[in-house]
Formats: structure tokens, sequence, C-alpha cells
């Protein structure tokens, strides 16, 4: 049995996991210290390597929420963390004395469902995770999808609406600025005016999260309806692009924001094949995740393994 360390940095949680051949065995999940900035993150996956590791040299892969130069193993400043560029896989590396494999965490989590999850048995896999941002990440041809500089599969940055509201990343109408967990607490901060979400918030919008949202679309509430419809469309028009450009045998949808809207996952899958091209859609079915708010964990060891073990 071969044992890996899988570590997955999100903006609003850090999940790692010790797991031994795409299985987790021991797994931890705290909060994302972000306002202590890069070095209390890199400290927190630090300790959380040595409690999983038990003084064991265990090969770790890592996932976070950025843009990652796969081949340097740096951080790029951009959407999710906005540091300064950071060695981080080799400062990681010399923090826990093992070998440190870096991508994007919706890489990793397309490894995950690739080898052990929804996407096996395929070899042309898109995943796209809704969370507190939008990621993505494709298989073609039998070969994970990195790009020249390690930076490919940011789906969530398609743009649907040429002069829709301006995203983190500087653009117009991006699938994120719709769908993202973020952004959809920020909208409906701004759009009180539905007594469920209202009542649910004591008035005080500042209170509202995701799930507040997702509750109220259920209890019938107006805003909370047009919010979750509004991100069915871009996704749908997201998805539907990314068809058209890859022409997967599956897609993969998953993520906390995925699933806390229960009827999210059919009216992107709907939205998707409805809009992309009818010779693209041939071969393909649209998945919901196996493995969940694991696929990340899970898919950064599976890498670890596959570069170190």
């Amino acid at each position: 049995m071969r044992c890996s360390i899988g570590v997955d940095i999100g903006h609003t949680n850090i999940r790692a996991a010790r797991v031994a051949d795409g299985v987790p065995t021991e797994v931890r999940k705290e909060r994302t210290d972000v306002p202590g900035g890069p070095e209390s993150v890199l400290e927190q996956a630090r300790r959380l390597i040595a409690e999983l590791s038990g003084g064991d040299r265990l090969p770790v892969g890592v996932g976070i929420a950025g843009q990652c130069d796969s081949a340097q193993g740096v951080l790029r400043c951009g959407p999710g963390f906005w540091w300064p560029d950071m060695p981080f896989r080799d400062r990681l590396s010399a923090a826990v004395g093992a070998p440190v494999v870096l991508r994007n965490d919706v890489v990793m989590a397309t490894v995950g469902e690739w080898k052990h999850g929804a996407g096996r048995g395929v070899d042309d896999l898109v995943c796209l995770f809704v969370g507190t941002g939008v990621g993505g990440g494709a298989v073609v041809g039998g070969r994970l999808l990195e790009g020249a500089s390690g930076c490919g599969g940011h789906f969530g940055h398609v743009s649907v609406q040429m002069d829709g509201p301006v995203c983190s990343c500087g653009r117009r109408g991006c699938v994120e600025v719709y769908a993202g967990g973020s952004n959809v607490e920020k909208r409906a901060r701004l759009a009180l005016d539905g007594s469920v979400l209202k009542e649910m918030s004591g008035g005080r919008p500042g209170s509202i999260t995701c799930s507040m949202v997702a509750e109220a679309a259920e209890r019938g509430d107006e805003s909370s309806l047009r919010i979750r419809d509004e991100m069915a469309a871009a996704l749908s028009s997201g998805v539907a692009s990314i068809i058209n450009s890859l022409n997967p045998a599956r897609v993969v949808l998953g993520g906390s924001v995925m699933f806390g809207f229960p009827e999210l996952h059919s009216m992107v899958a709907r939205g998707a094949l409805e809009q992309c091209l009818r010779p693209a859609a041939d071969k393909l079915t649209i998945e919901r995740s196996a493995l969940g708010d694991l696929a990340g964990t899970v898919g950064a060891a599976t890498m670890a393994l596959e570069f170190y073990g």
C-alpha cells in the first residue's frame, strides 16, 4: 500500500489527508488563514502535513486556489490569492523535509476524479468545481491539460457577458462573477428584498451566506431564485463553450456551491447540452463529482505518488 499526503488550499478552507492508493485514511479540515498572509498559510500546510505523516517521509501534493507555474512551483499573483509571486512548492518542501508537487486546486481535483472518481475510464474529461470561486481542469487525449506555463483550466474566467459585472480578475462577465460563492453572497446582500432571505439574515446583509441563499431559494424567495437562475445560465453558457472547445467524453460538476443548490446540477447539465454544438455532445455525459470535497486532496496525493512515489 502506497501512501502520500494531499493538501487542498482553498480561499475558505484548507483540507489535508493521508491517502493510501486513492483512499483517504485520515483527514483534517480548518479555515484557511487568508488574513494572516502567505506565511501563515504556509505554516498551516506544514503543520497539517506533519500531523498526517506521523514521522514518515511521504511525498506531498498541494492544490491551491490560484494560478501555479507548475514547472517552477510558484504561486502566481492573481485571483484567489493576491500575494506576490511565491515559490510555494520549494518553501513547503524545505519546511516538511519531503518532495512536494504544486498545482491549481481544481487541476488536482480533476486528477482525483479522473483516477479515482467520476472521470474514471475516459481520456477526454473536463471538471468544473463551484465553491468560493469557480475553477476547472481538463484531461485531453489521456494527458492532463496544464498549458505552456502550467496555468491551463481556469474556466471560471471564461466571459459569458461582455458588458457584465467586473470580476476579480479585472475582466467583465466571467462565469465566476455570477456563480462563485463569494460573489453570490455579494449579490444577495445587495438584493435583500425577498422576505425569506431578509428573515433568515435578521435584516443584516453582512450575515448572508451562500447556504442561506440556497435555502431561501428552496423556500421560494424571489431574489434568491433569480440569483440561482443567473448562476445556472452563466455556468451553462461557460460549460457549453468548454464542450465546444475540448469535445470531452465526460464533464464532471462539483464543489460546495454546486451541491448546495439541489437543482443547480441538473439545470447546468440541461442548459449546457442545449447550447453546445450537436456533434460535440454525441459521446458526452455530464456527471456529479464522486469524491466531493475530497477530490482535491485525493488528486494531490495521487499526483505526488506519480512524481515521487
